[in-house]
This record gives C-alpha cells, structure tokens and sequence, in this order.
C-alpha cells in the first residue's frame, strides 16, 4: 500500500517536474538610442553643396568676360596698349583686375564693353570686319533711302520738268497726290543723309547699341515730319534757291540735324 500511496503522490498535481532552479527571469531587452543628426530629415538634393575655395562670384565672371572683350577689340583694331597693362593680363587677383578693366575702358573710349559685343554679333566670319547689312536697323535705313529716292525722281520728274507735260495730263487731285509724295520721299531721304553715314560711323566706331536704336527712329519721324511741314508751309520760300529739289532737301537734312541734337540730350539725360 506504501508503495501505491507513493506513485500516486509523485503524479500529484501539486507537485512540478521543472525544478524552482530551472525557471529563469525574462530577459530585458537593449536598445541603444542614436543621436539624431540636424540634417537628416533634409532631403538629399536641398542640402548646400560645400563652397570649394575656386568659385568665382558672378561679378568676377563678368569682369573677367569684358576685360577678354576688349583687349580683342584692342587687338582687332591695332591699338597700342600701355605697358601697365601686361603684367595685369595674367592676374587673377580681383582688385587687380578692377584696376585693368578701368585702363582698358579708358583706352577703347568712346567704345564700351556693352556696344562691343553688340558690334560683334555682326563681324564676319574671321572676325576682322562687321557685315553693314547684317545689322536690322541697317538694312531698314537701306530700303527707306531706295524708296525714298524712287518716288523723288518720279516727283521730280512730273513737277519740277517737263518729262511728261507733252504725254499726260494729271488732274488737280492727281498732282497734289504726287506733290505730297514727292515732298514725303524728299524729307525722308534728306534725313536719311544725315543718319545714315551717323550709323555707318557709329558702327565702325563699335558705340552703337541695341537701346540706341529706338532713338535714331524718333529722331528719323521728329526730323522728317518737321521737314514735311516747313516744306507745305514754305516757311523758308524767301530763302529758295534756284532748284526746288534741293531746297527741300537741305530743309530735310537741317532738320535731320536737329532732331538728332534734341534726342541726343534726351538720350544722355535717360542714361544718367
């Protein structure tokens, strides 16, 4: 009966196989913590690229691109350069190159870094000579002067000889038609003789540039309408010489000359 009591005992529900040594506490679990860094939520491509010492500011770059500018001109043109000027060509020291962009302005003067690279978008392609026709404004002064010279010799033709006196009759509203035309084409192409060769001259020059070009076609209306409406009213007719044709286009290139010293002020006053 011992025996019996005490295997009944062993499979007793109050007593446990896993000893008390065997049972272990719950491991804790580690967790190492990073500092979080300042710039990790910027995106890649927002974050300043590191400044390198040989970056240069966007004025050092336009120095340097108008000082190669005009010792170009200076060297297409054979102008003599001062001997200061040498050892400041090899320089990359700002405040020297300040000092070779102003002696380089004064020896291109009247000519500016500006005008010159405007003249140079119509040299040729070797570079030693500008294309007259290729500058817009240039050819529009050409098709005005032929236009203008076409119906001056058909006014002459028809008012002041007797061409067609023999051949046709014009009625009264025809020849004031042609008169007007004739006095129109005669003013324009009197300022035409004046600011044309003033064009030529600044082109050769390298001083013409893109914002001087509105100012000629003021100076161009303002010269041939004063011209047109001194010539109708015969102003000057006490003063006419012997050919009509000419006295017009004297009063035409007068007032091409005038109003060309009037937007010349204007001209200089807006760029002050």
């Amino acid at each position: 009966m011992n025996a019996i009591f005490d295997k009944v005992k062993n499979r007793s529900a109050y007593t446990s196989k896993t000893s008390e040594s065997t049972l272990e506490p719950a491991t804790e679990e580690i967790v190492i913590e990073r500092p979080i860094e300042e710039d990790a939520f910027i995106p890649v491509e927002s974050k300043p690229l590191p400044i390198t010492s040989n970056a240069k500011t966007a004025f050092e770059t336009l120095i340097e691109k108008e000082i190669e500018t005009m010792l170009q001109f200076n060297v297409i043109k054979g102008n003599k350069l001062s001997s200061e000027i040498g050892p400041l060509i090899e320089t990359k020291k700002l405040s020297h190159q300040i000092v070779l962009y102003e002696m380089l302005k004064e020896a291109i003067y009247p000519a500016t870094p500006k005008s010159i690279h405007y003249i140079n978008q119509y040299r040729d392609k070797l570079n030693a000579r500008v294309v007259l026709l290729k500058i817009k404004l240039a050819r529009h002064f050409t098709i005005i002067t032929i236009i203008s010279i076409l119906f001056s010799g058909f006014g002459y033709a028809v008012i002041e000889s007797d061409i067609f006196i023999d051949k046709y009759i014009f009625t009264d509203t025809a020849s004031f038609v042609i008169n007007q035309l004739y006095i129109v084409a005669t003013a324009f192409l009197g300022t035409m003789l004046y600011f044309f060769p003033k064009l030529v001259k600044q082109v050769n020059n390298n001083t013409l540039t893109a914002t001087k070009i509105p100012f000629y076609w003021l100076a161009i209306s303002l010269g041939s309408l004063s011209a047109i409406v001194l010539i109708n009213t015969k102003v000057f007719a006490p003063y006419l010489i012997d050919d009509t044709f000419l006295h017009n286009l004297f009063i035409a290139v007068a007032c091409g000359f005038v109003a060309d010293i009037l937007y010349g002020n204007i001209q200089a006053i807006a760029h002050l």
